[in-house]
């Protein structure tokens, strides 16, 4: 914790303000916190490591995003720095301890801005009205910023989104995120059916402990390789045809008339469309024209730049 709060110290002399939050997602709620931070001074995100919370407020939580992409995307959202505190060493830490020696000693933050259901300290036991006293106390302002909603009026929220990726409702999860959805995860090395048996490579990411799975299936996607979209599809699953069933999911993604080797690159991939649902099929040929099936209706859909505009 030392090590990610040191980094504070560039920012001397200028109004900090700090944006509070788990930041699961990266949500449009999340991102008008943000931008209300921006509004104060230099953003500082001060949030929880993804990947040391296996269970929050006593609940088991599958994130949505792991540690290095959420840090890109409050970059991308205006964060001038992101403190990913480790959950171990702050869920034992009280609410008014928390605020002097994190938020006013180590951070020296001016204002600290956060979302209505903001809570914070050991068990949650603090919300709102406490910061704003605990700020009073200990010399920093609070912007409490209202909730977003939805077209019908539901605030968005992280666990609403989960639901909608679990269920395969793609376009509704990114439009609630603010961004489509990503996939970024390093290409593991497969079995190499994809290429050596259909003719079809694809490339292998594995999802970690923890993360949120989308309904398992095939998606019309995109990789991004140097800055180029190129277009794919991707079948999220166990592979039953493989494997009977028995594995952890992955994600397999297949580039459209693009050849190169990818196994070790950090390789973002966005999903679109959910297309169809995982099925096991009576043999390797059978699966392999069923792929042939899904790149053609994949290259049916909308072109790159309309698909993308939802960004």
């Amino acid at each position: 914790m030392e090590q990610e709060l040191r980094q504070a110290e560039k920012a001397q002399g200028q109004p900090i303000a700090a944006a509070l939050g788990v930041f699961d997602g990266v949500h449009l709620g999340h991102r008008q916190v943000i931008a209300h931070a921006a509004l104060h001074g230099v953003c500082h995100v001060v949030t929880f490591a993804a990947e040391s919370m296996p269970q929050k407020q006593g609940r088991p939580v599958q994130y949505i995003y792991r540690d290095e992409q959420k840090r890109r995307l409050l970059s991308a959202c205006g964060a001038d720095a992101v403190f990913a505190l480790p959950f171990g060493e702050m869920q034992t830490m009280e609410g008014e301890a928390f605020c002097k020696k994190i938020l006013r000693e180590r951070l020296s933050v001016d204002t600290v801005v956060v979302g209505t259901d903001f809570r914070f300290g050991r068990k949650a036991a603090c919300g709102t009205e406490d910061l704003v006293r605990f700020g009073r106390r200990y010399g920093f302002a609070v912007d409490i910023v209202p909730q977003v909603k939805d077209a019908g009026g539901v605030p968005v929220s992280s666990s609403e989104i989960r639901f909608l990726l679990e269920s395969g409702e793609i376009r509704k999860a990114n439009a609630l995120l603010g961004a489509d959805y990503q996939i970024l995860a390093h290409v593991q090395t497969g079995q190499h059916l994809g290429s050596t048996v259909l003719g079809i490579p694809t490339a292998n990411q594995h999802f970690a402990a923890w993360q949120c799975v989308p309904r398992r299936g095939v998606y019309a996607s995109f990789a991004e390789i140097n800055d180029e979209w190129i277009p794919a599809i991707t079948n999220i699953g166990v592979r039953p045809t493989v494997t009977g069933g028995a594995a952890e999911p992955v994600a397999e993604t297949h580039l459209i008339d693009w050849t190169g080797e990818l196994v070790g690159k950090l390789l973002p991939v966005t999903l679109c469309k959910f297309l169809r649902p995982e099925q096991p099929f009576a043999s390797l040929d059978a699966l392999g024209l069923q792929i042939r099936r899904d790149i053609k209706a994949r290259m049916k859909l909308l072109p790159q730049e309309e698909i993308l505009s939802q960004d």
